[in-house]
């Protein structure tokens, strides 16, 4: 007699095919690489577990028992691929928290992405000695291959930080909201190469955040605002800064020493003095990137009170494809050129420190003559040629103000239920030795009027309110069509808000059921909305969600097996 076809042994037998696959890191820590033999084991090697302020404090970290603090829960020294799940709340001294919180290599802190962790806050401060800038008051450490997603973290301490990576590899930093710090959000110094994506700077006492050091990475589609600068670049940094809101700060962006950074597609606009400043160092730098004829810069610049491009380093840059005032312009500047600025052969020299830079006070500032150094500038000439004018970039959406956000509420009692909060609940404490009149790029605080609100549209799943009539039995259907939506969905927004949400490229690693049940849908649908039934060689299937990167999907794997009880595989979508 013919053996049917196993279906997940089909699938095992593929995944030998895709195991090289590359991820979206170009290396996956080993913790994380997952062979043919460890698919099975994998619950033992990755667990997901829950921390709540206002849980007991024998908890263990179990969904009814949560850890009483996030140091509680490294504590029991989670492995690589632990998901940290944060209830709502305020995490700080009061509930046992111990600064700076170290979190380990691979493991995610996780509380609400989807509204970027307002009702989650972690505040306090610890020292850290760092390797690169000595003694640090800093809140959160963070190590290779961590991810942090959907918190508020704020430091008030004195030259407080609340994201420090120290030549961390890996970094993700993604839906969170860094405000109140008394010095910045996110310093990256050493080797640091991360991905900050998605996040709100707000109200921070120097920076929103400074890249040093030789870190490298992408900034994108953030907001920063109402700060002293909103990103500083120093030292070697090469740091690409893409399709971010860069808007009432005193500068918007700072680029000094021998930085190269890459800029596009950003808006910066409402800057109360310049809206990209380029410092004097040595000879021929810093050179950053601002577009080329063959890649355009696609920066916007709008009302900035004093200039929209203030080059002071000598060096002529190349800044083709923006939209900006010309008479708001000044330095060597040329809108025509196929490359950026050739550096100058590099000289052995002492360690550089970051540049300071001496502002008039606010109220004082003239817009026809800004000074960025102790020394005045110079008379440069007017630039080579009119800019091109772009249209405004698709990916920035300015609205009024940061619309307040009600909390999550469910029937579950270990769950926090605070009322609605902003995250600016502890005051922005001013450095007493810092003056109104001086801003340093090494972070000391500058108090700043808390102007008006532009900011990125959260993105949010939305629940399904109104469930659709029972569906016939499901046939064979193309991949594009979603099946119906069952008559029973209850949406679950306790495990809908552990899922990992899916990134905007592509996601061929697929998390998948093999069912075609339609009770099983809904229950799938309860925790993900958008899963549906796609066709494959074995029949159709359910896909859960798909993802770039196979840790994510791990992730998800885990929460369906240990929060719905469905036995879910990781596939390529190849194998399919």
């Amino acid at each position: 007699m013919r053996c049917q076809p196993n279906f997940f042994g089909a699938i095992a037998t593929s995944l030998i095919v895709f195991v090289s696959t590359p991820p979206l890191w170009a290396e996956l820590p080993p913790a994380l690489k997952i062979s043919q033999q460890d698919l099975n084991s994998l619950p033992q090697m990755a667990s997901l577990i829950y921390v709540s302020p206002l849980a007991n404090s024998n908890g263990d970290g179990s969904p009814n028992n949560p850890y009483p603090s996030i140091t509680a829960a490294i504590a029991s020294k989670p492995i690589a691929g632990t998901v940290i799940q944060l209830n709502q709340g305020l995490y700080s001294v009061q509930n046992g928290e111990i600064f700076p919180i170290r979190l380990p290599a691979g493991v995610t802190l996780r509380s609400e992405p989807s509204i970027k962790g307002v009702n989650t806050i972690i505040s306090g401060s610890g020292k850290f000695i760092s390797p690169s800038f000595a003694s640090q008051n800093i809140t959160i450490l963070a190590n290779d291959d961590v991810r942090i997603e959907g918190v508020s973290v704020t430091n008030p301490e004195t030259r407080g930080t609340a994201l420090w990576v120290e030549s961390g590899k890996r970094v993700s930093i993604l839906n969170n909201t860094f405000i109140n710090s008394n010095r910045e959000g996110i310093f990256l110094t050493g080797s640091a190469n991360t991905v900050i994506s998605d996040n709100i700077f707000k109200k921070n006492g120097a920076n929103g955040m400074s890249a040093v050091g030789s870190s490298t990475g992408e900034i994108r589609n953030n907001t920063f605002e109402d700060t002293g600068f909103g990103i500083a670049i120093g030292q070697r940094s090469q740091v690409m800064v893409s399709n971010n809101n860069i808007i009432n700060n005193v500068d918007g962006i700072i680029i000094s020493n021998l930085a190269a950074p890459t800029l596009r597609n950003n808006l910066i606009s409402d800057n109360k003095r310049n809206g990209i400043a380029i410092l004097k160092d040595r000879k021929g730098y810093p050179t950053p990137d601002l577009g080329t004829s063959g890649n355009l810069g696609k920066n916007i610049f709008r009302n900035n009170l004093g200039q929209d491009l203030n080059n002071n380093s000598g060096v002529t840059q190349v800044a083709v494809g923006n939209e900006l005032n010309p008479k708001k312009v000044t330095g060597k500047i040329a809108f025509v050129g196929d490359a950026p600025a050739t550096p100058a052969p590099e000289i052995a020299v002492t360690p550089l420190p970051m540049a300071r830079v001496v502002p008039p006070t606010v109220s004082a500032i003239n817009p026809t003559d800004i000074e960025i150094t102790r020394s005045p500038q110079p008379n440069l000439p007017a630039p080579i040629s009119l800019p091109r004018a772009l249209p405004p970039s698709q990916n920035s959406i300015l609205i009024d103000s940061l619309p307040a956000v009600p909390p999550i509420i469910t029937n579950n009692p270990s769950r926090l239920t605070a009322p609605p909060v902003t995250p600016a609940i502890v005051p922005t404490v001013t450095s007493p030795s810092a003056s109104p009149q001086e801003i340093l790029i090494d972070r000391d605080p500058v108090p700043m009027a808390p102007p008006r609100a532009f900011v990125n549209q959260p993105v949010r799943r939305s629940p399904i309110t109104s469930p659709k009539p029972a569906a016939q039995p499901i046939p064979i259907i193309p991949e594009s069509i979603a099946a119906p939506i069952p008559s029973q969905v209850n949406f679950n927004p306790r495990i809908a808000a552990l899922v990992p949400l899916p990134a905007s490229e592509s996601a061929p690693y697929l998390v998948v059921i093999a069912s075609n049940d339609e009770a099983t849908l809904s229950r799938v649908r309860s925790a993900v909305p958008d899963a549906k039934l796609i066709p494959s060689r074995f029949g159709n299937i359910i896909k859960v969600q798909g993802y770039p990167d196979r840790d994510r999907a791990e992730v998800l794997r885990i929460i369906m097996k240990s929060e719905i009880g469905l036995d879910a595989r990781v596939v390529h979508e190849n194998s399919l």
